[in-house]
């Protein structure tokens, strides 16, 4: 009978949702509901409170839905809600509001992930200087006044980068420089056709030089809307340049890029070339920061890859010296231990541990040479190739003797078990084995 009282309590539940009251329901309504919204399929329902107009959306399909704050207006007059796109993503929600005689207006995204809106305030300076001064202000209007600002995408907030003038930079003004190829190429007509990658504009000039914004087309998606043709552009580089129409050889002051929202590259430059201490980041598996002198590393630098940090000193961009590994995770796969390099090169010692296993020996000119103890078992090195006499791992505690020559083994193969007791000799011929195995039991076995 488990399948009666199934169906008796999915009844019911529908007859709860069926005849639960909506949550704008009997409540004074400062504008006419809205649903379905293209972006979200929400319900939206401006409310009229006590405090003043509220906004709620709800995607009520599920007993579980409850209504979402989108924001507070206070005493106010609802007059627009529409919808423009201002980059390849979904459009943005706008309301335009009136307060105290005096117009306003707010911008929303919807985020699919977490299914709620958050207000654009990148966007605000711009809608601010719309609203600004004016007696009648209609949806239309503002679409006018939205499609003469910068094309980006608003959404992202960008890490902060310590830098004053570069953090409090309102994107949507600043003077169209140019836009550029795939390949930096300056282009004349940025059509689709011609592959609008990159464009970039100047926002303060001081000094002979020129604050400057690259944006950068995040993601090859397009959205057509009438005439207009949108892509999906990010901030790529804030910087000062003494020639903002050369893409990139002019960077005199501090620079800053980045990967979608977060930095990826942080610095100074003079004259087009690197200086001082620079941080490198890319999406928390890679870093690396130390200080560059005329465009090289010099000194002291410190790089983080998957696991593991290495610390060491660079002299003309080519490491010197010992550079030490640590396993700071510790990742069984990840190795600790030190190299040394010459002029760039492994040129030295090198002892590197991998969970429970140590690899040590010489580079010559980045070559193994002479003795070395590693994974496989012990023998020399010859120009990075096994040569002479090793000494091998095998199964079960088993070591093995075989000549190598030129990297492959050759000759005759011993093989003990963990008492030094022999237990089989093979043959070998560059490689590639040859003959019958002899055991020590007195039989062969062909191979």
């Amino acid at each position: 009978m488990k399948w009666l009282w199934a169906i008796a309590l999915t009844a019911g539940l529908a007859c709860q949702m069926a005849g639960a009251a909506a949550f704008y329901e009997d409540k004074p309504l400062a504008h006419p509901l809205i649903e379905g919204l293209q972006e979200s399929s929400a319900t939206l329902a401006f409310i009229k409170e006590a405090s003043g107009v509220k906004g709620y959306y709800c995607v009520c399909n599920t007993p579980e839905a409850n209504p979402q704050l989108l924001d507070d207006f206070g005493q106010a007059s609802i007059e627009s809600v529409f919808l423009m796109s201002l980059d390849s993503e979904d459009p943005t929600r706008f309301v335009l509001f009136r307060e105290n005689d005096r117009y306003r207006i707010y911008a929303y995204k919807y985020d699919a992930n977490d299914h709620l809106y958050s207000r654009v305030t990148a966007l605000q300076p711009a809608l601010d200087r719309i609203t600004a001064g004016q007696k009648r202000l209609d949806a239309l209007t503002i679409k006018k006044a939205l499609g003469l600002i910068t094309p980006l995408n608003y959404r992202f907030y960008y890490e902060a980068s310590g830098v004053p003038e570069f953090d409090q930079l309102d994107l949507t003004q600043g003077k169209l420089v140019g836009y550029y190829g795939q390949y930096y190429d300056p282009l004349s007509d940025p059509t689709p056709e011609a592959e609008p990658y990159f464009f970039k504009k100047t926002y303060a000039q001081r000094d002979g030089r020129f604050l400057t914004v690259t944006f950068w087309r995040w993601l090859d998606i397009t959205r057509v809307e009438g005439h207009r043709t949108l892509y999906n552009y990010r901030v790529r580089r804030i910087a000062w340049e003494t020639d903002p129409a050369k893409f990139t050889g002019s960077e005199d002051g501090p620079s800053v890029s980045y990967d979608s929202d977060a930095i990826s590259a942080q610095g100074s430059y003079s004259h087009g070339v690197r200086v001082g201490p620079w941080s490198f980041d890319k999406d928390e598996k890679y870093s690396e920061s130390g200080q560059f002198a005329e465009g090289k590393r010099q000194g002291h630098w410190s790089i983080y890859q998957d696991g593991q940090t290495l610390e060491g000193e660079y002299h003309n961009d080519l490491r010197e010296g010992r550079w030490q590994l640590f396993n700071y995770d510790a990742m069984e796969w990840v190795a600790s231990g030190f190299q040394t390099y010459a002029h760039g090169e492994l040129n030295g010692p090198s002892e590197l541990t991998t969970g429970t296993s140590t690899e040590r020996g010489n580079y010559v000119d980045g070559k193994r040479q002479g003795p070395w103890l590693t994974a496989a078992g012990s023998g020399n090195y010859t120009d990075d190739l096994q040569s002479g006499l090793w000494t091998l791992k095998a199964d079960n505690g088993h070591t093995q003797t075989v000549n190598f020559v030129a990297g492959k083994k050759h000759g005759e193969l011993r093989d003990s078990d963990a008492n030094g007791v022999l237990v089989f000799i093979e043959h070998y011929t560059a490689g590639v084995l040859s003959g019958a195995r002899q055991t020590m039991d007195g039989a062969d076995a062909s191979r």
